[in-house]
């Protein structure tokens, strides 16, 4: 049976691994939740559709109710899923599935090159934010422990979390991102492949206009460059790619929170970095 926490935003209290980071052309020192975190193959940096490349995003989670999609999320460690605080509800018994592509079929390829099979697992813990309101939207943020710890493989790899939180000017300055998820399209059809769509950060006035909400920093206004954010997409991740000792890794900046009941711009995202105190809290208050 699953545990329900509702945990209070509180200090941060764990040693930290520390990389170098050359995301804006300079040296800064950043902090990694996971050392070897966020991969991007070429054939992910390279693509430019709507449709996510088989191996662009190794990282998402499927979490799904006997079969049926629920909400989307993003594994940041070996136990932990990150995910939107709607998607976790006490009656529901959510199942998370890793390394998933396409949910119709049992093997993803792209043409000869195929992945593994996905790998279910249960949830023995769930994390919900204490200042969540499922009326007001705020603090729209949630983890999920597995059962089991996840073996690391090519198409199951843990998304970068910075953790770091004096860089936070530096992500805000981060315009341009994208957003990855199962999602329904504009005419309500279920999206079994994994989608990604190119958005933009805009002020919070587009947001505030459209919902009626005041200005908050825990959260993030988006418009889209193209393709849109809709129900499935909830609890999926938003990111930048970054450029990190020679490499290219994907950096979780925000959780697809709500949207236009109709699909259309904007979206609001819960900002992962206004909530990693409390991220690091759970995974300590959570004993691993």
């Amino acid at each position: 049976m699953v545990q329900f926490v509702l945990l209070a935003s509180c200090a941060m209290y764990c040693i930290l691994l520390l990389v170098s980071l050359f995301p804006w052309h300079h040296h800064a020192t950043a902090q990694f939740l996971e050392p070897d975190c966020g991969y991007m193959s070429l054939e992910a940096l390279q693509n430019e559709e709507h449709q996510a490349h088989i191996s662009e995003s190794p990282w998402m989670a499927y979490l799904h109710k006997s079969g049926e999609f629920v909400c989307g999320g993003t594994l940041i460690n070996h136990r932990f899923v990150l995910t939107a605080a709607h998607c976790i509800r006490a009656d529901e018994n959510l199942t998370v599935r890793l390394g998933e592509f396409n949910s119709l079929t049992s093997i993803d390829c792209n043409g000869s090159d195929c992945l593994p099979p996905s790998e279910d697992f249960e949830i023995d813990l769930a994390f919900r934010h204490g200042g969540y309101s499922r009326t007001y939207k705020i603090h729209d943020i949630g983890l999920l422990r597995l059962a089991k710890s996840v073996e690391y493989k090519v198409h199951i790899k843990p998304i970068c979390l910075i953790t770091n939180t004096t860089l936070q000017p530096k992500i805000e300055r981060l315009h341009r991102l994208v957003a990855t998820g199962w999602g329904r399209s504009p005419s309500e059809t279920p999206n079994p492949i994994l989608k990604s769509i190119r958005v933009i950060r805009v002020n919070w006035y587009v947001c505030s206009d459209t919902y009626w909400v005041d200005r908050r920093r825990d959260q993030i206004c988006v418009s889209h460059e193209s393709g849109v954010s809709c129900s499935g997409d909830s609890g999926g991740p938003m990111g930048h790619a970054i450029r990190l000792n020679g490499r290219v890794v994907f950096v979780q900046v925000g959780i697809v929170s709500y949207g236009n009941a109709e699909c259309l711009s904007p979206s609001v995202f819960t900002n992962v970095m206004e909530h990693i105190d409390w991220i690091m809290t759970a995974l300590s208050t959570s004993h691993l």
